[in-house]
Order: structure tokens, then C-alpha cells, then sequence
């Protein structure tokens, strides 16, 4: 079990999780969590839990800011929520899996995109204590919730057209034409040959209008909307620019292509690039590295029998030979690092932190990815973990923010820390609860007036000005808080004034946010970013 989730794939690609039973006994979060991965497979799974004898608040399969992923022929029983996604998870292909019994079979929380779903033979066969197969938070919009439409079969029955909510019952979101019953079409099943082997002709490169509405700056989600715009315009930007055709022949894209193309989004791909080709490896290099692993496999099981043959008589002795042992493998270790250090293209290395240094940063997750790219950059070129210990704790500050408004360079982030550390536990259901991430919570937590503030210059270093943009009578309050919801600065001033000078040079840098009361009420919070 890592980070309270029995299988994780993180930050990966082509990743592959299949034909496995997890059973989870405790308060687990997750039986499979697939985050910030590309091009990767989780099939034919089965997750159970003792819902609803035990409470747990646990889920079957969570995703979360995935691309081109394909999760098919997996069964959840007896959990919390079956299967829950979150953010931005552009050409998800979700076929042919079960939800049994469950207090909701798929939920798709309030920043949660996973595109279309044609005729894809889900089965709802339970019974839900919620009364709800499915539940889409996403629902500020009929064209939010048509962002994951579901087309199903009616003529199949109730197992492939799930109860979903009306908006009728106070809380519940109006789910209303989320699904829709179009007769006909192939219903997938989850019969056939190599069903579970990774198959990468099946993953989908998502539907043009959910492209072109991203491109276009539609809303997508219920909240974080800046947030989950940018998210999704990071993932877009990579995945059109690869294929020139595509956005060639759409007029709407190949405009979003040429906006963007000398911008932060560029610059992020363009980084992202330069590193994958630094380390492109030749057949040769390839070889090589497969013979020395082969060897090293040898070695390793040698030891391996060593130990067992004293572990069964303690009269054998064989320390010189498993010394020996011991150093043809470190011998074969430095040769593989040798390999791979000569195979880098550090002229490539040099280019990718170039283009990261350029990068001026709007919103919080490409603040982020700059910040990693120039930290990982460091660890690529010298293969060290040593090399990067001095910005654990910016990792970690980075690693702890809520995913859903930090963006994918929180879950890069997480496996850098797993360098040091790989026993943290990300709280990303409390941060992000504390942060309005959770619709029900925003409604009923946080009272917005339409009194907006500035805060200039943003980013800042030594200092900045927080502007209140209509004057007011009163008194202003600001609180300034840190990604993880803790206080790190509070004053006030008399609203007549409209603004405030506010000293950061004794704040590392990161993302804060900034909230102003007038009278006790709540001003809408603007996010501070500190660079240098």
C-alpha cells in the first residue's frame, strides 16, 4: 500500500494495471489510483470493500489529470464510491466495468472532464444506498455536464442506464441529460481475446468539441475554473501540437496552436520535449543496457540462493563469495549509469532550461511546472538524488497542495519526493476541502459579495499591493494563507483606503491566497504567487 492506496500509478506512461484483486479491509482511500499519467491501461481489475458494514469513505478506482487513458472491464464491490474521477482527464475511455453495491457507483466530482463515452457497456448492478448509480458535481452547466456525456442504450435496461440526480432533493446536483438514450450502436462487452492485455488501438484521442471548448476558453468545470481551464489547455497544447494534422484542418485549433505557440504553453511543451529527447536512446544504447540488465537479474538471484542455502544451515559459509557477488553487481550498476550518462544529450538539457527560465507564469499550475521542470532538470543531469535534496522542502510544498488547483506538477512532484521519501501521505481530500474544493463545502462555507481585489505586482518578491477595487466603508481584513490552508500573515486597514502594501520578502516562494472581510463578509480570494 503507498500514500493509503493499495495499487498507484503515478506521473507514468504506459502504464499497465491489470488482472489484479485488491481487497481492502481498512480505511484505504484507494484500491487503484492512476494520477498524472498518459497512454496507460487499467483493466480488468477487481476492488472490493465491506461497505456498508463498515463506513469507510474509500474508492474503488480514482483518476485524476490522466490523458488517453483506458480503464475497461474492471469490477468495484461493496465500497464508498465505485469508481471517482477528478480534474481534467482529456480522451478517457471508460468501457465495459461494473459498479456493484455502493453508496454511488461513478462519481465525477466538481473539476472532474472525462469526455465522451459512446455505447460503452458499463453496468450499474447493485443496489446504492444514495439511490444513485451516477453522480457528475459538474452540473453549472448543461454544457459542463455534456463535457463526459454518456450515450447508452435504452432498449438494454436499468444495468446499463444508471439512476442519476434530478436536482431535485436539496444537495443533489441536476444531472439531466448527462446521459443520453440513443438506440443502437455497438454496446461494448468485456468478452474476447487478450481482453486484458495493454491495447493501445482502443485508447481514444477525444472528441473534437470537448478540444475545441477548451481552446476556446469554455468553462468546463463547476469550480476551480481558472485552475482546470489551464490544466486542460497544458494537456491539449501537448496532444495537438503532436499531430499537425489534426490541427491543420481545424481552424479552431490551429488558432489555439499559433496563440500559444511563443507563450507559457509553449514553453512548457517545448520544455517538456527537449527533455524526452535528451534522452532518446539509440538500438545500440538500448542493447546495451539490456545485456547489463540481464546480467545484473543474474547476479541478483545468485545472492539471493546464497542467502537462502545460510538461512537454511547456518554452518554454510559463502561471505567471500556473496562479496563477491556483491561487487559484480555495483560494477554492472556503474556501467549502466556510465551508459546512460553518455547517451544524454545535455546540449538538449541545456535548451530545456533555457526555455523553462523564459517561462512567465500566469496561473498556479504552470507556476508549479516551471518550478519542477527546473528541479527535475537538475536531477536528469546528474542522475542524483543528492543533487536535489537541497529543494526537498519546495518539493514538498509543492507535493502537499491540492491537485485539483496546484495542476500535474503536484503529482510530478510527489515522485520526486518518493526519492527521500516514499512513505508520505498526501491529504488531498482536507486540503482540497479546505480550499472550496468540494462543491457541497463551497456553497455553504464560503459568501461571495462582488467586491473583487488586485494584487500587483503578482508574482512578487520583496513586496506587493493588495488593491480593493470599489471603496468601501469599514474595515478590511486580510488574511493570507499558505497551499496547505495555514495563516501566514493578517492585518488590516480602513477600506477607504482601497489598499495595502504588504512586506513578502520573509515568504518562500510558492502560492498563497489572499482574502479580504469587509464587515465580517468574505471578498473573493485571489491567489499570490512568490518568485525569485
Amino acid at each position: 500500500m503507498v500514500n493509503d492506496s493499495a495499487i498507484v500509478a503515478n506521473n507514468a506512461k504506459n502504464a499497465n494495471v491489470i488482472n489484479n484483486f485488491v481487497e481492502l479491509s481498512g480505511n484505504t482511500k484507494n484500491g487503484i489510483s492512476l494520477t498524472g499519467c498518459d497512454s496507460s491501461t487499467v483493466s480488468c481489475n477487481t476492488v472490493i470493500g465491506r461497505y456498508p458494514a463498515v463506513n469507510y469513505q474509500n474508492r474503488g478506482i480514482y483518476g485524476s489529470m490522466n490523458q488517453k487513458c483506458y480503464i475497461s472491464c474492471n469490477i468495484t464491490d461493496s465500497l464508498y464510491k465505485g469508481v471517482h474521477f477528478s480534474s481534467s482527464n482529456i480522451a478517457t475511455k471508460f468501457r465495459g466495468n461494473e459498479m456493484k453495491k455502493h453508496y454511488i457507483g461513478l462519481y465525477l466530482d466538481n473539476t472532474a472532464v472525462i469526455d465522451t463515452q459512446s455505447h460503452a457497456g458499463n453496468r450499474w448492478t447493485g443496489t446504492y444506498n444514495s439511490t444513485y448509480g451516477a453522480w457528475n458535481e459538474n452540473d453549472s452547466s448543461f454544457t459542463s455536464l455534456r463535457q463526459s456525456l454518456f450515450i447508452v442504450d435504452p432498449v438494454l435496461g436499468a444495468f446499463f442506464n444508471p439512476n442519476i440526480p434530478m436536482g431535485i432533493n436539496p444537495g443533489e446536483p441536476n444531472d439531466q441529460g448527462w446521459f443520453d438514450p440513443i438506440v443502437g450502436g455497438d454496446t461494448y462487452s468485456c468478452t474476447g481475446y487478450l481482453l486484458c492485455a495493454d491495447k493501445p488501438i482502443e485508447r481514444s484521442q477525444g472528441s473534437g468539441d470537448l478540444k475545441e471548448a477548451i481552446a476556446t476558453d469554455d468553462v468546463l468545470t463547476t469550480d476551480y475554473i481558472e485552475e482546470s481551464k489551464i490544466i486542460a489547455k497544458i494537456f491539449l497544447y501537448e496532444e495537438v501540437k503532436k499531430d499537425s494534422a489534426e490541427y491543420s484542418s481545424n481552424s479552431v485549433l490551429m488558432q489555439f496552436i499559433n496563440d500559444n505557440t511563443s507563450g507559457t504553453l509553449g514553453k512548457l511543451s517545448n520544455t517538456k520535449q527537449y527533455i524526452k529527447e535528451a534522452f532518446s536512446i539509440t538500438s545500440l544504447t538500448e542493447l546495451l543496457l539490456k545485456e547489463r540488465d540481464s546480467l545484473l537479474n543474474i547476479h541478483l538471484n545468485y545472492v539471493l540462493s546464497l542467502d537462502s542455502l545460510v538461512a537454511a544451515d547456518s554452518n554454510i559459509t559463502n561471505i567471500q563469495i556473496r562479496e563477491a557477488e556483491i561487487d559484480e553487481i555495483d560494477i554492472l550498476k556503474q556501467e549502466i549509469n556510465n551508459i546512460i550518462e553518455l547517451s544524454k544529450d545535455t546540449q538538449k538539457l541545456y535548451l530545456a532550461k533555457a526555455v523553462n527560465e523564459s517561462i512567465q507564469p500566469n496561473e498556479i499550475p504552470e507556476y508549479n511546472l516551471k518550478q519542477v521542470n527546473s528541479i527535475n532538470l537538475l536531477y536528469e543531469k546528474t542522475n542524483s538524488k543528492d543533487s536535489i535534496s537541497g529543494y526537498y522542502a519546495t518539493l514538498l510544498n509543492i507535493a502537499e497542495q491540492c491537485p485539483q488547483s496546484g495542476g500535474m506538477a503536484v503529482y510530478v512532484a510527489r515522485s520526486l519526493v518518493a526519492l527521500f521519501n516514499d512513505t508520505v501521505v498526501y491529504e488531498d481530500d482536507n486540503v482540497c476541502l479546505q480550499q472550496g474544493y468540494f462543491r457541497r463545502a463551497h456553497k455553504a462555507n464560503k459568501k461571495s459579495i462582488p467586491y473583487d481585489i488586485t494584487i500587483v505586482p503578482n508574482p512578487a518578491d520583496e513586496s506587493t499591493q493588495i488593491i480593493l477595487n470599489k471603496k468601501q466603508e469599514g474595515v478590511c481584513k486580510v488574511n493570507i494563507t499558505d497551499a496547505y490552508s495555514k495563516c501566514v500573515y493578517n492585518n488590516e486597514f480602513d477600506c477607504k483606503t482601497q489598499q495595502l502594501t504588504v512586506s513578502t520578502k520573509w515568504l518562500v516562494q510558492g502560492i498563497y491566497f489572499v482574502e479580504i472581510k469587509i464587515n465580517g463578509s468574505t471578498v473573493k480570494t485571489a491567489k499570490l504567487i512568490i518568485t525569485r
